[in-house]
């Protein structure tokens, strides 16, 4: 028992701040002022599921497929920010006028156009909430932690907690813009539409930093 509850404290603790679902539910609702409540609670749904499979794929074969494509953790994060910043930019220069006409046309017949729901997946699952930080990590704890019985229950349980919290906060989001009401919303989307934008050039800078002085001490070495 001690060993399921210390793997679960630890497995929680670690990934919870860097998964981050309050503040991804900020950036949730920027990405989705288009859409209605009804598909907004399907998103958030299917959102907490892909989480759940990204964070327990790179818990156990995490490292198998890196190196299998020859893929670094370093350019995971010059992809992943490129895609942060773009989704932040085109949210961010989204007008009011548009997100309107697009939320009536969806009101209209979104039936029959399903587009929205490719966004559960790309970008607010990958690389917003599962990114390369998230993987990084997530391969790390499927590497250092031995494998008990005790260990694997407590980290599995860990990452439905956090899946659990990922849908909580993503499914009540849409509260807190009805309560700030339109011009609050929208100043709310434009404040956090820019931080993912910053937060994209961030990670796209850590990973280009890394890349690069690992290309000049190939360099020098030669």
């Amino acid at each position: 028992m001690n060993e399921f509850t210390s793997a679960f404290l630890y497995v929680f603790a670690a990934l919870l701040p860097i998964v981050d679902p309050l503040s991804g539910a900020m950036f949730f609702v920027s990405l989705t002022t288009d859409l209605t409540a009804r598909e907004r609670a399907w998103i958030a749904a299917r959102v907490a599921a892909y989480s759940f499979i990204l964070i327990e794929v790179s818990v156990y074969v995490g490292v198998f497929i890196l190196n299998f494509f020859g893929i670094s953790i370093d350019v995971l994060r010059v992809a992943g920010g490129l895609v942060l910043a773009a989704s932040g930019w085109s949210a961010m220069n989204a007008s009011t006028g548009e997100k309107k006409e697009k939320a009536n046309e969806s009101a209209g017949g979104r039936s029959e156009d399903d587009s929205f729901k490719r966004r559960a997946f790309f970008p607010l699952t990958m690389p917003l909430l599962v990114g390369p930080g998230a993987m990084a990590v997530c391969t790390a704890l499927g590497t250092a932690m031995p494998s008990t019985l005790g260990n694997i229950l407590g980290l599995n349980l860990a990452v439905v907690a956090t899946c659990a919290s990922v849908w909580i906060c993503f499914r009540f989001a849409g509260q807190i813009t009805s309560r700030l009401g339109p011009t609050g919303a929208d100043a709310i989307v434009k404040i956090f539409s820019f931080l993912l934008l910053c937060i994209g050039i961030a990670v796209f800078w850590t990973g280009f930093s890394a890349l690069w002085t690992g290309m000049e001490k190939g360099i020098i070495g030669k």
